[in-house]
């Protein structure tokens, strides 16, 4: 999917498209890949299994039927997974699935420090949740663009999302990351 960041067009893919590769994956266990490089606007992207596969093998395969699947994630796995290059979605924007359930999956995503932002649309008829879990105080910037709202966060901060809104969530800061917690609806 090409984005408009203002820079020229560039490949990106999204949280959206993160939770459904996911899907594809037999395990709970599974983590996720994304595309290309680009600041910009993120619009969900086709799934695509194949990467999935791989980076669930390169970690050691998935998970024997029947296992009961994750049910802790420590900070640390966090964010080893966040640093993992497989989970770039964006410059400046990772993402990794945590859990991946029957009836909503959780993403940690991380923004970088000097304007990374995520932008893309609640494909579900479900709010989604985002909570700032790390961040500089009122540096994160949560906005509705077909409405105008735009809301400064900080740590303990939570969003709504609208059922089908375009959204954009932004990292203000010029020295500290930003981290989410994001529970999306399936």
């Amino acid at each position: 999917v090409d984005s408009d960041a203002g820079r020229g067009k560039r490949r990106r893919s999204s949280v959206s498209a993160q939770v459904a590769e996911a899907e594809a994956v037999p395990s709970r266990k599974a983590r996720t890949s994304g595309g290309g490089q680009g600041r910009g606007r993120a619009r969900a992207s086709p799934a695509t299994s194949a990467v999935v596969e791989e980076e669930v093998e390169a970690q050691g395969g998935a998970a024997e039927e029947g296992e009961p699947g994750r049910h802790l994630v420590s900070e640390a796995e966090a964010k080893l997974e966040l640093s993992n290059k497989n989970s770039e979605i964006g410059e400046g924007t990772r993402a990794t699935v945590l859990f991946h359930e029957s009836t909503f999956d959780s993403a940690m995503i991380s923004l970088d420090a000097g304007g990374s932002e995520m932008s893309e649309s609640n494909s579900t008829n479900l709010e989604m949740l985002y909570c700032v879990i790390e961040a500089e105080d009122g540096q994160v910037e949560f906005e509705l663009p077909a409405s105008g709202f735009k809301q400064r966060l900080s740590i303990g901060g939570e969003v709504m999302v609208p059922a089908g809104a375009a959204y954009c969530l932004r990292n203000l800061s010029s020295s500290a990351c930003a981290k989410f917690l994001a529970v999306v609806p399936r």
